[in-house]
């Protein structure tokens, strides 16, 4: 199924598919970042409100913190996050890509977590990631 994004998110959705269980058999270090440096994400409409109907781009993060019934699905999705995980990003076309990480940002942003850690990924995994 192809990918249809909105123009609003054309600079922060990679225009291809990717394998994220690829993206975490990656190899990176994890460093730390300012919280700050993503919560601007908090505020794009990166997220479906219903699940099991594609990638419908149609709630953003804060939606959701701000009131849970926007979208039962994604505040249950969000109760059950956890943080332990490093958030996945490519650095591709001078810019950086989320690939796996938007659930744990937004987590994050509940307790005001200070920093996120991270595993930044070289243009050159493309291949190994990406999926039909």
């Amino acid at each position: 199924m192809p990918k249809i994004v909105p123009e609003i998110l054309k600079d922060h959705i990679l225009p291809f598919n990717w394998d994220v269980r690829k993206v975490w058999a990656l190899e990176a270090d994890v460093v730390l970042l300012p919280f700050t440096e993503f919560a601007y994400l908090l505020e794009l409409p990166l997220w479906s409100s219903v699940p099991k109907h594609g990638l419908l781009f149609d709630i953003c993060p804060m939606d959701v913190i701000r009131d849970p019934s926007v979208s039962v699905y994604q505040h249950q999705r969000l109760q059950q996050i956890e943080l332990q995980y490093p958030i996945d990003v490519l650095l591709a076309q001078d810019k950086r890509w989320i690939l796996d990480g938007v659930h744990r940002i937004t987590k994050h942003f509940i307790p005001n977590s200070p920093t996120l850690a991270v595993r930044f990924h070289a243009e050159s995994i493309i291949p190994t990631i990406k999926s039909s």
